[in-house]
């Protein structure tokens, strides 16, 4: 006899919801955002699109500095996550910098 378990699956929603809990994880262990990690699934969740710097360091990690900050003053996020934006800032400052 065969016993069919269910499998969770995983929506869009419970995975957007899984992000935000593991940045505001991360932001309360790491408030300047210097793990990129943290800084990667920031950028993953506000990017505008694939073609851009943004998406591309969440991806694979490479970080176009300028691109990005140019990228961040346009972003427009909800207030709750406006901290999410200055975190990602300054990880491209200090990644810049030679921080990281």
């Amino acid at each position: 006899m065969h016993s069919l378990t269910k499998t969770p699956v995983i929506t869009a929603t419970n995975s957007s919801h899984r992000a935000e809990q593991l940045i505001e994880l991360g932001l309360s262990l790491d408030p300047e955002a210097r793990s990129e990690a943290v800084a990667r699934l920031i950028a993953a969740t506000i990017h505008d699109g694939s073609d851009t710097a943004l998406h591309r360091f969440a991806g694979t990690g490479e970080l176009q500095h300028q691109k990005a900050l140019e990228e961040l003053t346009d972003v427009i996020v909800p207030f709750e996550q406006e901290g999410w934006v200055d975190a990602l800032g300054r990880h491209i400052l200090y990644a810049k910098a030679g921080g990281s």
